[in-house]
């Protein structure tokens, strides 16, 4: 493991928020990419590094800038939620309005409490509930609601409390795959 390797080259313990950082945005590595890292680290560090110097060699090695999660805080209860909710959910279940909210940013992954919802819109089709409204929208967010090519296995699905939204959603996504549609902006000349 690349935290164990840099941890035993400079004979040190690395901080747990260094730690964390490095597993979230090195896991991916494949063993070239991990092996130019250390290369680099090891060339141009003496001593065990912070988060601000892997950020410049993760750069320098991918080309890539370390990952910033972003999420919102709603700006009169303090909830915090997915940045892609149009208002605060906490102040909706209140029966206020808010969409008044700052941004947080962050190294690292959001933590548990940021409010996450498998469908992001306030009005949905006639009969549909939306996630704002349902009863089941407590801590249900899947990274994989609604899409096609994942297939969950049968005990999760079945003890799933959003599986009949997100089969729905499958189908509308499947649907939209097979269609597609051409536009065409030209019309043809007149002779």
């Amino acid at each position: 493991m690349l935290v164990d390797e840099i941890e035993n080259y400079y004979k040190g313990q690395l901080p747990e928020e260094t730690k964390k950082w490095i597993s979230e945005n090195c896991r991916y590595f494949t063993e070239e990419e991990c092996g130019n890292f250390k290369k680099v680290l090891f060339e141009q560090s003496s001593k065990l590094p912070d988060i601000q110097k892997l950020k410049n060699i993760l750069e320098k090695v991918t080309g890539k800038k370390a990952r910033v999660y972003v999420w919102a805080v709603c700006l009169e209860c303090g909830c915090e939620y997915d940045y892609g909710l149009p208002m605060c959910p906490a102040c909706y279940e209140k029966g206020f309005d808010c969409r008044a909210r700052a941004v947080k940013k962050s190294e690292f992954q959001p933590p548990m409490k940021v409010i996450k919802y498998n469908k992001q819109y306030l009005n949905g089709d006639k009969g549909e509930t939306v996630c704002y409204n349902c009863v089941h929208k407590k801590q249900s967010f899947c990274p994989n609601f609604g899409n096609s090519n994942w297939n969950c296995k049968r005990e999760d699905f079945e003890s799933c409390v959003c599986a009949r939204c997100c089969a729905v959603a499958k189908r509308e996504n499947e649907k939209l795959k097979v269609e597609k549609k051409v536009i065409s902006y030209a019309t043809p000349l007149k002779k």
